[in-house]
This record gives structure tokens, C-alpha cells and sequence, in this order.
């Protein structure tokens, strides 16, 4: 950075808002797999940006630089970075388009009397709908020309977008969940975006009406008629704490569940935006009269038992206090298959078991279990709340297999890096999203990904989408993955002998969760971070304490994940 964007920079006056960053869902990338970035602690605060505009008789330098400097002002819709365009190039450039995140030092480079290069190493970046993707380390270059109107440098042609280091990117943007539903309609499913302040609900929903992301597609649906969006030369207004979203003629032809059902998707996805109580629909200006939904609404998480499933002198139950309690009509059965590991279903009425057997479902009421897969080498199951038990050994990661409960079996389509090695695959509680953690040969590997689901057969698992997560993580030994909650996956790896937890949220940013006191061998989730519990090698429960993790009293021989 040259000095004289050094002075521009440090002149912004910087405004600390009373929000704080919206917690919320695709860390979407392409390529090549790469290695996963450092941890670092998540983003705290909002800020506004003041740049500065074109000073009198700048050099093109001068001007290309306090141009890149005006993109932390998104107010007036990048007012400030458009003084440094050409009359002509003032409307035509878009900066809404993309945003590029780099890291490191950019350089600039004069190509020609009226051309500038400027290049720099992007990490990130986000499209025109708020979707966060991982880019290669590879040098960009991005090309600027002039003009001189009246005298004065001015840019003629730019690229669309923006570029911003990635500290003053988490200072401008922040994250808020779009929401579709599983394709029953029982979940509302989470897609975190980034947006800068200003337009915020504006861009909610116009990300929103233009539907599922790609990664998401066949998994999710939208409730918004085909072609719904907003009005022509209108945007999203508050007053009083009332959102007021006037859509296109399209909107009027959805009965009167599916209204409810578009109320609850724009009332979820803009329930971060400060000052929005009430989501209220018009179409072309009238007001639709929507009922309140019954106690049918679908939900966006239903609560993990804070209490932890574990296997402790010969009982299978709740732990608290120290004392276990057995699970009623389930727990004998479990404890007889000598179990290795158990996912317990919704409502804690069906579990699968993995034994040295193989894995069996326990039902509560039917005292035998019924063992369903009886291959060699099979991993901890997972299971999913429409009846289906997932299945696959380790050393054959492809061969996923879906069961019902009486034992039939059908293949997921999944296409997993070869020479590779499955060590957890974990459902996400709304049943669209899975987390598989590999074992590769230069190290863990996470994978999260949409479920494919066929309807017509009792939404039976068909395939596994493309990743929406791929990142090797920069530890030695894959151990373990579960769901946090909604919108993040934690990882226990082992590296230089110790274990390793992170967090990678999905859409956002990934952060260290430092490591237990032991070498641990088994992690589940509750209902956020504080509700995680990693297993140490020596029998004892670990749960995280601030920056540290602390050791509950009495061992335990197994935990077990729960729905």
C-alpha cells in the first residue's frame, strides 16, 4: 500500500454502531480442495466507513487508490467511490456485483498512459445474492482506465464490484440466514448471506425470491410463486418495526397455506435486520389478509436434550448429576447389543446401533433389535427423521447406504475423493445437510453437502449434492464431526498429540475451539457451541468453558449423537 493511500485510509472516520453482527447459513467452493485457513475469532462489530473523495489535480495513482479506498462506503450506493468515475461510467458501474476479499499487500502497476493494473491475492468472495465462497490463492489483476473531464483524472472503465481486505469486510458486512423449507415442509432450512448496511432488507429479499442456491437445489424448496419478485422500483420499507414488502402480480396466485408459509420465509430471513418486528405482503399495493399459521408451523430447530446419551456401567441413558437415566423401551435393547456407538433419533424412540456385529435399529416397544447392515468396517450410523438409517464402512466411503427399519436397503449416490477414508457422517437435524469427515493422505478432509431426497418415496436418500464445504483442515488425524446447530459443523482432529476442535460455519467464517485438557475420541453437539461434548480417551466428558475446555465428573464409556 502506497503512503498516500496509507493518509486516504487513515483518515476514514469510523463509527461504532450499537449492533452486533447477526448470527446465522454455504462456504461454497470450486476447484481444486485446498488447505484450510488459520482459526480465527469471529467478527464482533459493525462499523460505518467515511472515505474521503477525488482530490483536486490527483494523479491517476491517486485517484485508482482513494477509488478502492471509497468501496467501505456502501451508503448512498458507493456515492463517495462514484465521484472518482467518469460522467458517463458514474451509472453503468455496479459494485454490488461482487466482492472480492483479498489478503496481503496489492500491487499497482502503470500498463499504458491511460491504463492501471492492480493486482492482489483474493481468499473470498461474495456474489450479487450475498453468497460466500473460498477462491484460489492464485494473483488476480484487475484493470482500470482514464479519462480526464474538465482537467481532472477521472475512471472511465472499472471492473464490477468491489475489493476489501478481509478486517474491513467483516467491519461492513454482516451475515443473516435466508430461509427455504425441506421438502416437506417441516423444516425451515438456513442460507447465510453477507450484506452491507443500507439495503440490507431490500437485498434479503431479493436474494430470497431468486431462490435456493445451487449447491441447495433438489434439497430445499421456496413457497414464493415462480417468477414472484419485488415490485419494479420499489424496495423493502419499515415503519414501526412493520417490514412492508410489496411483491409482483405473481404472488397473488398462492392459496392461502402457501401464503402463510412466504409470510414465515421473509419474517425468518429478515429477523436480523434492526428495527423489523412484522413482515407484511402486499401485491401491486394491496395488502394481503394472512391468517397466523396453527401449530402445524414448521420450525427453524427444535432443542437437543441439554442432558448428554452416554454409556456409562453398563446403563444406557441421560447423564446428569452423575447419575444415569435409563431412555423408557430403548435403553435395555441398546445395552444389549454391547453398542460401539448410537445415534438416537427424534423423540428418543429409535436408535441405531453400531456393534462388533455390525449396526442394528433399536425401536422402543420391540424388545429385539434388527441388525440391517452386516458389513465389515462400518462406521458410527447416522439417522434422519423420515425413517431412514445411514450406513457405510470406512474403507469404502462410496458404497453410502440408506435403511429403513425393517432392513431394506438403498444406495446414496455419492462420489467421494478415492484413497480416501469416511471416519463420521452426521444428518443435520432438518434432515437436508450432512457433514462427512475424511481421512485423506495429506490430512482431515470435511465435506458438507445437500441431501437429495425422492418425494415419492418416502423421501428415501438418493444422493449426495455438490459440497458446499470441501477444505482439508491443517491438523494430522481426522476423529470426528458433528452438527453444533444449524448453521455450523465442529471437527476434533489430533495433531502434534493433542485434539484439535473447530467450527466452520456454514456461509461464514471458521473459528478455533482450542483444545480439551485429553486426547479425545468422540465429539457430539447440543444446541450451540457451549452445548458440545468431546469424549476424552480416558472415559471423562469434556465441555467448552470460554477459551478453555472443562471436565465433568464420573467416566463414561461411550456418547452418543442425538436428533
Amino acid at each position: 500500500m502506497s503512503e498516500r493511500l496509507r493518509r486516504i485510509v487513515a483518515t476514514i472516520s469510523i463509527v461504532v454502531l450499537t449492533a452486533g453482527l447477526a448470527a446465522c447459513g454455504g462456504i461454497p467452493t470450486s476447484g481444486s480442495v485446498q488447505a484450510g485457513d488459520p482459526l480465527t475469532d469471529e467478527p464482533t462489530g459493525d462499523f460505518i466507513f467515511n472515505p474521503l473523495g477525488p482530490a483536486k489535480d490527483a494523479d491517476q495513482r491517486a485517484i485508482l487508490e482513494g477509488f478502492i479506498a471509497a468501496f467501505t462506503g456502501p451508503q448512498s450506493d458507493y456515492g463517495v467511490a462514484r465521484q472518482f468515475l467518469s460522467s458517463d461510467f458514474k451509472k453503468e458501474w455496479d459494485p454490488r456485483q461482487s466482492v472480492l476479499i483479498r489478503t496481503g499487500s496489492p500491487t499497482v502497476t502503470q500498463v499504458d498512459p491511460l491504463t492501471i493494473d492492480y493486482s492482489f491475492t483474493p481468499k473470498a468472495q461474495v456474489d450479487e445474492f450475498g453468497a460466500y465462497s473460498v477462491t484460489g490463492p492464485s494473483t488476480q489483476t484487475l484493470q482500470f482506465t482514464f479519462v480526464k473531464e474538465k482537467g481532472q483524472w477521472r475512471i472511465s472503465q472499472a471492473p464490477p464490484g468491489i475489493v476489501l481486505p478481509e478486517s474491513t469486510f467483516l467491519s461492513i458486512f454482516s451475515k443473516h440466514a435466508l430461509y427455504f423449507y425441506d421438502l416437506s415442509l417441516k423444516y425451515l432450512v438456513p442460507d447465510e448471506r453477507w450484506f452491507a448496511g443500507g439495503t440490507t432488507a431490500t437485498r434479503i429479499v431479493t436474494a430470497l425470491l431468486a431462490g435456493p442456491p445451487e449447491w441447495l437445489k433438489g434439497a430445499v424448496v421456496s413457497q414464493f410463486p415462480d417468477g414472484t419478485q419485488l415490485t419494479p422500483g420499489t424496495t423493502v420499507t419499515i415503519d414501526s418495526t412493520v417490514a412492508q414488502v410489496d411483491l409482483s402480480a405473481e404472488a397473488a396466485s398462492a392459496d392461502e397455506r402457501q401464503r402463510q408459509l412466504m409470510q414465515l420465509q421473509l419474517a425468518e430471513s429478515l429477523g436480523t435486520v434492526p428495527g423489523i418486528g412484522v413482515v407484511e405482503i402486499s401485491v401491486a399495493g394491496s395488502v394481503l389478509a394472512i391468517k397466523p399459521l396453527g401449530s402445524d408451523s414448521p420450525v427453524t430447530q427444535r432443542p437437543v436434550d441439554s442432558r448428554p446419551i452416554v454409556l456409562a456401567d453398563g446403563k444406557f441413558g441421560y447423564l446428569s448429576g452423575g447419575e444415569v437415566s435409563p431412555i423408557a423401551n430403548l435403553s435395555a435393547a441398546v445395552t444389549g447389543l454391547k453398542p460401539l456407538a448410537v445415534s438416537v433419533g427424534e423423540d428418543a424412540t429409535v436408535a441405531a446401533v453400531l456393534s462388533a456385529d455390525g449396526v442394528s435399529v433399536v425401536r422402543a416397544g420391540q424388545s429385539d433389535a434388527g441388525r440391517i447392515d452386516g458389513r465389515s468396517g462400518l462406521i458410527a450410523p447416522g439417522i434422519d427423521d423420515f425413517g431412514y438409517i445411514w450406513s457405510v464402512p470406512s474403507n469404502a466411503p462410496n458404497e453410502l447406504m440408506a435403511f429403513n427399519y425393517d432392513g431394506v436397503g438403498e444406495p446414496v449416490s455419492v462420489t467421494l475423493p478415492s484413497g480416501s477414508r469416511i471416519v463420521s457422517l452426521d444428518i443435520a437435524q432438518d434432515n437436508t445437510r450432512v457433514a462427512m469427515l475424511l481421512q485423506t493422505v495429506v490430512g482431515p478432509r470435511l465435506i458438507v453437502a445437500a441431501i437429495i431426497r425422492d418425494p415419492a418415496r418416502g423421501y428415501l436418500p438418493v444422493s449426495i449434492g455438490t459440497p458446499v464445504i470441501d477444505t482439508l483442515i491443517d491438523s494430522d488425524t481426522a476423529v470426528d464431526a458433528t452438527w453444533i446447530d444449524r448453521f455450523s459443523v465442529a471437527t476434533l482432529t489430533d495433531s502434534d498429540g493433542g485434539s484439535i476442535v473447530g467450527a466452520f460455519e456454514i456461509g461464514g467464517q471458521r473459528v478455533s475451539l482450542g483444545r480439551p485438557a485429553t486426547t479425545s475420541v468422540a465429539i457430539v453437539g447440543g444446541n450451540s457451541k457451549t452445548g458440545l461434548r468431546v469424549l476424552g480417551g480416558d472415559g471423562l466428558l469434556e465441555s467448552p468453558r470460554g477459551s478453555s475446555w472443562q471436565a465433568t465428573s464420573g467416566k463414561v464409556d461411550l456418547i452418543a449423537t442425538q436428533r
